[in-house]
């Protein structure tokens, strides 16, 4: 008996161990996956039965994330959330996909289905508003004009031609799309306010057809923006530039209402709007008043509204931003009154702004400024906007985000250098919590869920890693995952850990561990440098590269790595962890700074 148990101890260590990696492309999970032999072990092969392969899928960061959420989940801890463009999704739809030679003013919604619209007009100012599908932001399908200019005889009895320009849309909570658009005589439009307004038409059908449209207000304008509240109620903003009399140059935000879902408004077409954001101020002895191009939410928890506004102030554009008050209502306002009270009036220069908020909390503010695409992340207030982040190399203005996940907004903006649109999904880092589960360190990922919180690099180049974490009694475990089309053996992926601390200092208790597509590279701890330590790690890399017989674009590798609770200094269930990947082709990048000793933008990990 003990020959026998002898005999198969010996078999079970000379057994080779298979491991492949299959995936489809950026977008897929598939199946696929081969068997890697290790070298010199095919006698042993011979002898023995072939244990089954481990087939790892490394899953894309839009796959992850997927639970469900907490309203206001991270406003405690806003202040170290972070945004980071995935470069793999980075396109610039030109005339080819939108059907156009200069489109302009683009604006995404996230329909129903699943599928996305986006509105823009040729060149600079429209003449026709035109929208595109897709189903992944990737590839665009132009559908034609959705408002198309036509002959008109003026209010003054002269033949001009009505044109379109500024087409914005809301998804409604039924699922209806309503898209709004601003309309003007061409030639002499600001004289002519009879002939100018906003003209409104619904798609029931994810945009396949469109109803006729209709009028919903008269008067000089620009810039609508549609919003509708949980009530059911739907405001559209925009510029007011009819005039008030007071002066001849000045602007403000008015809106209309609509309480049965679109089909009327108040005020009704032909009568003054409410005036709701307006700012005053004089020159040369003379009265203005200003707050254009608005964009407007309804901050989470609660009813107060935040507007985001372009204000023009002595030839300088300023971003400014008003609240409603916890009511939601905001005041009426006379045609010389500035309001509301609640107001922060040119909080920093930049135009063309538009807001969004996660349903965790964070809101952002895309703006442009010297013909760059800017955004700031703000608090849950929208009160409070922090470092400024351009992701887009290309000039333009009038750009957008929009809302398409509980962590995935869609950023773009014009390029006017090669007339296309920019446009990348960026992700959202911020507090994780780890995931309670026995953890098999083997490589295989099969264990670790979709619903799991997920830490995300990979702006710079085509290769990206994602962070996971989950942990036991005993030990806390990660998954690496990168993905990478040239996986070379200089690249890795580097997890920083840290107790907290209370200066936001790196100590004596923070370490670094680094893993690539061959394994456990080093393990380390900080003094005033980084220095080599044995932390009792334990790391099974599976590796996804061109030998495999599935010709996937998911090339890469998934680490699984195990560390002892009593190596961490673990307090109230929490570490900071900072993550970054060197690539060859794009070089290091992280989610905060890794030559810094400070540890205010690292992440928190929570429920260890």
């Amino acid at each position: 008996m003990k020959q026998l148990l002898k005999a198969i101890t010996l078999l079970t260590l000379i057994s080779c161990l298979f491991i492949a990696c299959g995936g489809s492309d950026d977008n897929d999970i598939g199946d696929g996956g081969n068997k890697n032999e290790i070298p010199g072990k095919e006698e042993e092969e011979e002898k023995e039965e072939k244990p089954k392969p481990i087939i790892s899928h490394i899953t894309p960061i839009g796959y992850l994330n997927q639970g469900t959420f907490t309203v206001n989940s991270h406003v405690d801890v806003v202040s170290r959330s972070s945004l980071m463009m995935n470069y793999r999704t980075y396109v610039q739809p030109g005339e080819s996909a939108l059907g156009v030679s200069t489109p302009h003013y683009p604006r995404i919604k996230k329909m129903l289905n699943g599928s996305y619209i986006m509105f823009y007009h040729n060149n600079q100012i429209g003449a026709s508003c035109y929208y595109a599908i897709s189903w992944d932001l990737q590839t665009w399908s132009s559908k034609g004009k959705l408002f198309s200019n036509y002959s008109i005889t003026d209010s003054k009895g002269d033949k001009n031609e009505r044109r379109y320009s500024t087409c914005d849309g809301v998804v409604l909570a039924n699922g209806d799309v309503l898209a709004v658009v601003s309309y003007r005589a061409n030639s002499g439009y600001r004289e002519l306010p009879k002939d100018a307004g906003l003209e409104l038409r619904r798609s029931k059908d994810n945009g396949l057809t469109w109803g006729d449209p209709i009028q919903i207000y008269q008067g000089v304008n620009w810039e609508p923006y549609l919003l509708q509240l949980p009530s059911g109620e739907i405001h559209c903003y925009f510029t007011d530039s009819s005039r008030t009399g007071i002066e001849g140059k000045d602007t403000g935000t008015a809106m209309v209402v609509s309480k049965d879902g679109g089909q009327t408004w108040t005020p009704s077409f032909g009568n003054i709007p409410y005036y709701v954001l307006r700012m005053k101020w004089t020159q040369n002895g003379k009265t203005y008043f200003n707050h254009q191009m608005p964009s407007v939410i309804k901050l989470n928890g609660n009813n107060e509204l935040a507007a985001a506004v372009e204000t023009n102030y002595l030839g300088t554009y300023y971003i400014s931003l008003a609240y409603s008050g916890e009511d939601g209502e905001w005041e009426h306002l006379n045609a010389d009154q500035e309001g509301p009270e609640d107001s922060k009036n040119r909080s920093f220069e930049g135009s063309a702004p538009y807001l969004v908020q996660f349903p965790s909390g964070e809101t952002v503010l895309s703006y442009n400024k010297s013909s760059t695409f800017y955004m700031k992340m703000g608090d849950a207030t929208a009160r409070n906007f922090k470092e400024v982040y351009a992701p887009f190399s290309g000039k333009g203005f009038w750009g957008s985000l929009g809302l398409i996940g509980s962590h995935q907004i869609v950023g773009t903006m014009p390029n006017t250098d090669n007339k296309s649109i920019m446009m990348a999904q960026f992700i959202l880092n911020h507090q994780i919590d780890a995931t309670q589960r026995d953890v098999k360190v083997d490589g295989d990922n099969s264990e670790w869920a979709t619903t799991d919180h997920a830490l995300f690099v990979g702006s710079k180049s085509q290769a990206q890693g994602t962070l996971r974490c989950s942990c036991d009694k005993d030990s806390v475990y990660f998954l690496v995952e990168v993905l990478d089309r040239i996986a070379n053996e200089n690249d890795y992926a580097t997890i920083y850990i840290s107790p907290v601390t209370e200066n936001d200092k790196l100590t004596n208790a923070a370490y670094r561990i680094n893993v690539s597509r061959t394994g456990l590279k080093s393990t380390e701890v900080y003094g005033s440098t980084w220095g080599k330590a044995n932390l009792g790690v334990s790391a099974v890399t599976v590796l996804c590269d061109a030998s495999n017989s599935n010709k996937s674009d998911q090339y890469g590798y998934v680490t699984e790595i195990s560390i002892p609770r009593s190596k961490l200094r673990i307090e109230s269930g929490k570490v900071m962890v900072n993550f970054s990947i060197s690539d060859s082709q794009g070089g290091e990048e992280a989610i905060s700074s890794t030559s810094s000793t400070s540890t205010a933008k690292w992440i928190p990990i929570i429920g260890l």
